[in-house]
């Protein structure tokens, strides 16, 4: 997933807690959402499992609780939300160099 060609951030939706992502191609295309809740969950065997929480802000038609259960769209918002996390860890030259949680907080407030 690349910003700008896949999704991109809705800056001017200014009524939410969190930045909108409209989803730009495939069948979901128009979508927008929003993610509320965000948490890396670390397995035994030195892997992490993404797990989120999203809100629709537009459904471009889509029955919301369809698309809730659809799994290829749940793909899809996952592999956004990835791509969201590491382009911010990627902003820096090296990983945790100039990290704090404020640092990347500010981060994604701004993009």
């Amino acid at each position: 997933m690349i910003i700008g060609t896949d999704f991109k951030f809705r800056d001017d939706l200014k009524d939410y807690d969190t930045l909108p992502v409209e989803i730009l191609t495939g069948p979901y295309k128009g979508v927008i959402l929003r993610y509320t809740q965000v948490a890396v969950q670390e397995q035994e065997n030195d892997t992490a499992k993404l797990r989120f929480a999203f809100e629709f802000v537009e459904n471009s038609g889509f029955k919301e609780k369809l698309l809730k259960e659809d799994s290829k769209f749940l793909t899809n918002a996952g592999l956004i939300l990835n791509a969201m996390i590491l382009g911010t860890v990627g902003e820096d030259d090296a990983i945790g160099e100039n990290y704090s949680e404020e640092s990347v907080n500010q981060r994604a407030v701004r993009s």
